[in-house]
């Protein structure tokens, strides 16, 4: 078969082309080391600005799986961090199994450096899907711990944020797409969990509010349950009620949270939020009885309505939004300065809370 002008012309670019490629740019899996988290520090005793630690997993051998190493490099930024860790190390860098990114608190204290979190946006081998936190009491202690529970490196952050592991209230994950977002969508702040070393265990119960700029609350445990509760993203926790001479633990099977903003034209703007909770008495330190459930269910809602409405205004003064009334807001006004007369008014802006509690028995004992 005689071959046109035109398609022996293709053939010999191909053959030119294929003479050109070269698989250098390949490394064999033994080549690499994968790292698995990153940790962002002060610097310590140094005219640079950050400490970036990178921990990586070390392949299992024989019964070995807990295996890593952390290397560790002062930097102004985190590219020029990772170009002084290269030659530290014999291997290639992948970091297409970083899954959790921990800042030091005194980090995000100060105001934030764009590039702090938009080094690890522009990166394509960094999985946006990676987890985000605050470390205790540093972010190379975060990485260093490793708990007699965990078969791999991190693992047990991996699980923790994950969802993977344990089911509660205190822990409310959060994504690097997603935190990114945060700092950039008017009318949604950013927050991030605290991970804290608690001798050979991890402890996250807390969340840091912030605002565009920098850290501006850290909530308590029991705010971080509210937070998450409205938030609706965990309804499995236990709601304490504490009142008086009577306490009760109720176990959540359901909480179900939806809000609206009041529109402006009334005299007195507010957002009003409505809060079904569905569960069962876990604990009380008195005699209880399926008879006084709508007792019970009264007390509960009494307590929560006066726990959540303390919190929304808490994050009022704190001036941080992380549920996202400026931009609930900014969805139903279309008018040029939406946004202006949402900072405006959300300073003075009322909460109106009423919760609904359904309490379904008193457990197995009567």
């Amino acid at each position: 078969m005689k071959l046109t002008g035109k398609w022996f012309s293709v053939g010999v670019l191909f053959i030119i082309i294929s003479f050109l490629l070269t698989g250098c740019g390949f490394k064999d899996i033994d080549k690499r080391l994968f790292v698995v988290s990153i940790g962002i520090d002060p610097a310590i005793d140094s005219s640079k600005k950050y400490l970036i630690s990178l921990k990586f997993a070390i392949p299992i051998i024989e019964e070995k799986s807990n295996e890593s190493m952390i290397v560790s490099e002062e930097a102004d930024t985190i590219s020029e961090a990772v170009r002084m860790i290269k030659p530290k190390v014999d291997k290639e860098i992948d970091f297409s199994h970083a899954k959790v990114i921990v800042y030091n608190q005194k980090i995000v204290q100060k105001e934030i450096e764009p590039n702090l979190y938009y080094w690890f946006i522009r990166r394509r081998d960094i999985q946006e899907v990676s987890w985000v936190a605050i470390g205790k009491p540093s972010a190379l202690d975060v990485l260093k711990l490793k708990p007699k529970s965990e078969r791999l490196p991190s693992n047990s952050l991996f699980l923790a944020l994950g969802r993977d592991g344990p089911e509660t209230a205190y822990i409310i994950p959060e994504f690097l797409f997603d935190f990114k977002r945060r700092f950039s969508e008017k009318g949604l702040d950013p927050y991030l969990p605290i991970i804290e070393v608690n001798k050979n265990a991890f402890e996250i119960n807390k969340v840091g509010l912030l605002n565009k700029k920098q850290l501006k609350l850290s909530l308590k445990p029991m705010e971080t349950m509210a937070l998450n509760f409205l938030l609706n993203n965990e309804s499995k926790s236990a709601l304490v009620i504490d009142d008086k001479d009577k306490r009760l633990v109720i176990d959540t099977k359901r909480v179900k949270t939806k809000y609206k903003i009041v529109p402006d034209n009334q005299k007195q703007p507010y957002i009003k939020f409505d809060i079904t909770i569905n569960g069962r008495i876990e604990e009380a330190d008195f005699s209880v009885n399926n008879a006084d459930i709508p007792e019970y269910e009264k007390l509960a809602r009494k307590v929560t309505q006066e726990n959540v409405y303390q919190f929304l205004v808490k994050m009022q003064k704190a001036n941080v939004d992380p549920i996202g009334f400026g931009l609930r807001y900014r969805a139903r006004h279309f008018e040029k300065d939406d946004w202006k007369t949402w900072q405006q008014l959300y300073p003075s802006i009322k909460f109106k809370v009423n919760v609904d509690v359904q309490i379904e028995d008193t457990g197995l004992v009567e």
